[in-house]
């Protein structure tokens, strides 16, 4: 279950500093939420005060939360 549950309440700024501190490039990223690589760009360049797609969303903030739980050797950041 992604954080928060209701994907239109998600930061697209937040989900991409996580995406960041998981060292992942986009691509990558994108490919492991089931986006393509625009989507992505599209959902992380939003401003707070758009709208964004709310299936990109829930599916970055699954994708975030599968690799936050497993993390990848790029991580940059550690949880412990």
């Amino acid at each position: 279950m992604t954080l928060p549950n209701d994907p239109s309440n998600r930061s697209p700024k937040g989900d991409h500093n996580r995406r960041l501190a998981l060292g992942m490039d986009p691509d990558d990223f994108a490919l492991k939420a089931g986006v393509t690589p625009e989507a992505l760009h599209e959902y992380e360049a939003t401003s707070p005060d758009h709208d964004f797609d709310i299936t990109v969303a829930n599916l970055v903030g699954a994708a975030l939360e599968r690799l936050e739980a497993n993390p990848p050797a790029s991580q940059k950041v550690s949880n412990r």
